[in-house]
């Protein structure tokens, strides 16, 4: 029996597998350089098709013919970069032209984002809904001609407003200044005071004390006269609720309740119109509701 035992083959460890600092199974000797070939072959063997398609892509997006060239540099750095990391993803699970597409389009937006910065729509094409929101960004942000821009919500997107509905939601969003590249030599010759920053707050706070009035006049209007008049004698006047009980026959106690309910309310509305309350705290002030030949309080 011991002799039979002291035949048996003894029990093998498990192979050590190799990690990396993170605790994670490392590739396996040459698995690198192996998928770095199969990224460049990819890359070689189809580099007209990524070329087609990338100048496709920034016809499409109305960009001119400079920013066009800079987007095909750009992207194919991303696809070259890491070892071909991005190329090797591609699995076989469908055609190589379709991944590419995917895998362009979405470099396409990593590159605005690259050059433009994180674009987010305005509030005034939020509160008009998701066709004034795709409308923005076709005509705003890609630069596409309005036209143009109409035409492939209709034909791309599904979008069943007529062309003339989609004009009349263009004519209400802002414009923006388009980005406009300039070298270092032209950059010397524009005047600089220190006072930029300040200056382009002091616009941003001059546009949403406009947007505030236009808003919050209409909302002033529509109130009760006596909620009105609680508004008024509070804030404008900046009489005190004692001061104001005798004047309206009501309680101190009630008179709060109904200020902090009238406020409540604003407050939602101008949430709703995409004022939020950090916007409207620092313009506050009752004679931003008193303009000339439009007194709220009549």
């Amino acid at each position: 029996m011991i002799a039979r035992m002291a035949e048996l083959p003894l029990p093998q460890s498990p192979p050590r597998v190799a990690t990396d600092r993170s605790g994670r199974a490392a590739p396996l000797p040459g698995a690198e350089t192996a998928s770095a070939d199969r990224g460049r072959a990819l890359l070689e063997s189809h580099f007209d098709l990524i070329q087609d398609k990338l100048q496709h892509l920034g016809r499409r997006s109305g960009l001119p013919q400079h920013e066009a060239d800079e987007l095909r540099s750009w992207a194919l750095f991303r696809l070259v970069e890491d070892d071909y990391r991005i190329l090797t993803r591609w699995e076989g699970r469908s055609s190589f032209p379709t991944f590419l597409t995917v895998v362009l389009v979405n470099l396409m937006r990593d590159y605005r984002v690259h050059v433009w910065g994180k674009w987010r729509p305005s509030s005034v094409a939020r509160r008009q809904g998701a066709e004034a929101v795709l409308l923005e960004r076709l005509w705003v942000r890609d630069g596409l001609p309005l036209e143009e821009a109409i035409y492939q919500m209709r034909a791309e997107h599904g979008v069943t407003l007529s062309p003339s509905e989609l004009e009349r939601i263009a004519a209400r969003l802002p414009r923006k200044m388009a980005r406009r590249k300039v070298g270092e030599e032209e950059l010397q010759h524009v005047a600089v005071d220190g006072q930029v920053e300040s200056r382009l707050e002091d616009r941003e706070r001059r546009e949403d004390a406009l947007r505030l009035q236009e808003t919050l006049l209409p909302l002033l209007r529509s109130l009760p006269a006596e909620e009105r008049l609680l508004l008024k004698l509070c804030y404008r006047d900046g009489a005190s609720m004692a001061a104001i009980s005798p004047l309206l026959g009501r309680s101190p106690r009630e008179l709060y309740s109904l200020r902090d309910r009238c406020l409540k309310n604003l407050r939602r509305a101008l949430a709703k119109a995409g004022l939020a309350s950090e916007q409207v705290r620092p313009l506050l002030g009752w004679s931003l509701w008193d303009p000339e030949g439009g007194n709220v309080w009549e």
